[in-house]
C-alpha cells in the first residue's frame, strides 16, 4: 500500500539542486514492511523540520507517486520486483538529486560497496537508534554522506569520489549537451565555477573531456 499526500510536493531548492536552509526536509521511506514504515514515520516525525511525502513497499510504487522531487529516500534492499540495489539507479534516474540512505539487516553489510557505486550516500543499519537515523538524513539533506561504523572504510572513502549535488547537475547538463556557458546560464554561475566542477568530474570519474565523463558516468551507472 502507498501513502502519499494528495498534493504535489515542491522542494525549495537553490541553482545547484541542493535545498534551502530553510526548506523542509522532504523524505521518502521505501521498505515492504509496514511496521517498519510505521515505525520510521514516527522516527522522522519527531524532527519538526522533516516530512514524509511518500511511502512505497517497493521500487515500482515509489516511481509512481506523484512528487516533484525528494530530498532523502530511506532505503530498504529486499524488495519485491526491482531490488534495492538496482532500485538505486531507478529512484535517481527520477529524482537525480535525490540522496538515498540504505537501511539495512544484519548480515547485508557485504552489499554496501555495490549500493555505494549505485550512489547510495548512506549505509545504516535498521537497528540504529532514532537520534542516528534522523542525524544521518540530516546529514544527507545537507549534501553530506553517512555510513554506520559497520561499513568498510574503503567504502565510505569510495563514495566520497561521488559527485556532489551541484556536480551532478552539471553532469546531467553536459549529457544534454550543453556548453560551459550554457552550463554557467542556466545554473547561475560564472564560468570559472563551472569549469571547476568540471574538473572535479573529471578526477572522479578517471576522465580526461567531456565524452570520457559522460562515457564513464555511464558505465558507472551515474547517468541512465
Amino acid at each position: 500500500m502507498i501513502i502519499t499526500e494528495p498534493a504535489r510536493t515542491t522542494v525549495q531548492r537553490q541553482s545547484d539542486g541542493t535545498r534551502t536552509s530553510e526548506g523542509t526536509v522532504t523524505i521518502l521511506i521505501v521498505d515492504d514492511h509496514p511496521l517498519v514504515r510505521e515505525g520510521l514515520s514516527r522516527v522522522v516525525a519527531a524532527e519538526p523540520t522533516f516530512r514524509v511525502v511518500g511511502e512505497a513497499d517497493s521500487i515500482e510504487q515509489a516511481l509512481s507517486l506523484e512528487l516533484d522531487d525528494v530530498d532523502v529516500c530511506t532505503l530498504d534492499l529486499s524488495l519485491p520486483g526491482i531490488g534495492g540495489i538496482e532500485g538505486i539507479r531507478a529512484l535517481h534516474e527520477r529524482w537525480p538529486t535525490t540522496r538515498i540512505l540504505v537501511l539495512t539487516v544484519h548480515g547485508e553489510e557485504s552489499h554496501a560497496p555495490l549500493c555505494a557505486k549505485r550512489g547510495a550516500s548512506g549505509f545504516l543499519s535498521k537497528t540504529a537508534s532514532p537520534n542516528e537515523i534522523r542525524a544521518a538524513i540530516a546529514t544527507l539533506a545537507d549534501g553530506g554522506r553517512h555510513f554506520s561504523s559497520s561499513t568498510p572504510t574503503e567504502v565510505a572513502a569510495g563514495a566520497e569520489m561521488r559527485p556532489s549535488a551541484r556536480e551532478l547537475q552539471v553532469l546531467l547538463l553536459l549529457a544534454q549537451g550543453q556548453r560551459i556557458t550554457d552550463i554557467a546560464r542556466t545554473m547561475g554561475l560564472s564560468v570559472k565555477t563551472v569549469s571547476t566542477h568540471k574538473m572535479k568530474l573529471q578526477r572522479k570519474l578517471g576522465a580526461s573531456n567531456t565524452a570520457q565523463i559522460i562515457g564513464m558516468a555511464r558505465t558507472q551507472g551515474i547517468l541512465p
